[in-house]
């Protein structure tokens, strides 16, 4: 969100302005939108030590900072606090302006250690990010090794059980191998993510471009030293037929199933693999 002026100093902001505030669509300073300002309460110095109230979209009310807060002048508020510190405050379940006292002396204490440690942790994690952020090619590398190798284990036992229960045809030995991969590469991102601690979609994307790039390595390798070192041919892979003039469209869709596939379950990998972090994160700004 723009905002069109620069914020408002806690020392000379009139108390009606604050009150003003009031209907507000309230956002967090990276834009993300938290609710509705239904109430400002009492407070001293202007914004200093003013706490608003705000109501979600399912009607939790929950106390916010209005030190720092920016009115955009088209009916959005944005106040100094992210959006995950926001949602993990206290819900309010009684009324506020009935009992100022209590909810006054709930925000000084208890809800300015919440505000107060959780913008700290969130400086820290900012600083973390800028500096270790981004794609790591050591994370992504792992990650491939974990595709394949799950590729490969999971590949013997699809076809110990496919001989075991006798399903075979066509359908299974297209199908089969695309689900292999999938899993595989879902685990591989997530591998890379839970490295890379920061970015995981882009980190088990990562994994996957590694992937590719190394499948096509190993293929060239295979074709110019041999059959015997070709490990690919060793892993059972959605293949098309030898000739072009036999291509089916079975063939074409297991083969567009298995790289758009693998490439989607990589980054939710990753994504996943990041959130192990971000709940590790959350643990440490829930404990303060």
């Amino acid at each position: 969100m723009t905002q069109t002026g620069p914020e408002p100093d806690p020392g000379t902001t009139d108390a009606a302005d604050v009150a003003a505030w009031t209907g507000s669509t309230v956002r967090s300073r990276d834009g993300s939108k938290l609710g509705t300002l239904v109430e400002v309460l009492p407070g001293s110095g202007g914004i200093r030590n003013r706490w608003g109230v705000i109501r979600s979209a399912f009607g939790r009310r929950r106390l916010v900072p209005l030190e720092g807060a920016a009115d955009d002048g088209i009916g959005d508020l944005s106040i100094a606090a992210d959006a995950e510190d926001v949602r993990a405050a206290p819900v309010l379940d009684g009324p506020t302006a009935a009992d100022p006292g209590a909810t006054t002396e709930l925000a000084a204490g208890a809800l300015q250690r919440h505000y107060t440690g959780r913008g700290v942790l969130a400086d820290a994690r900012a600083l973390q990010h800028e500096r270790y952020g981004g794609a790591r090619i050591g994370s992504a590398f792992f990650g491939w090794l974990v595709a394949v190798g799950l590729t490969v284990l999971l590949g013997v036992l699809a076809g110990v059980v496919s001989a075991a229960v006798g399903a075979r045809g066509p359908v299974v030995s297209l199908v089969v191998p695309v689900v292999v991969l999938v899993v595989a590469y879902f685990a591989g991102g997530y591998v890379a993510g839970r490295l890379a601690r920061f970015d995981g979609a882009r980190n088990g994307f990562l994994a996957w471009v590694v992937g590719m790039l190394g499948s096509l390595a190993l293929a060239v390798v295979g074709v110019f030293v041999g059959a015997q070192y070709d490990v690919l041919s060793r892993v059972a892979l959605p293949a098309l037929p030898a000739s072009l003039d036999q291509v089916t469209w079975s063939a074409v869709v297991a083969v567009a199933a298995a790289v758009l596939g693998t490439l989607l379950a990589a980054a939710l990998g990753g994504k996943a693999g990041e959130g192990f972090h971000r709940r590790v994160d959350r643990a440490a700004a829930d404990a303060l």
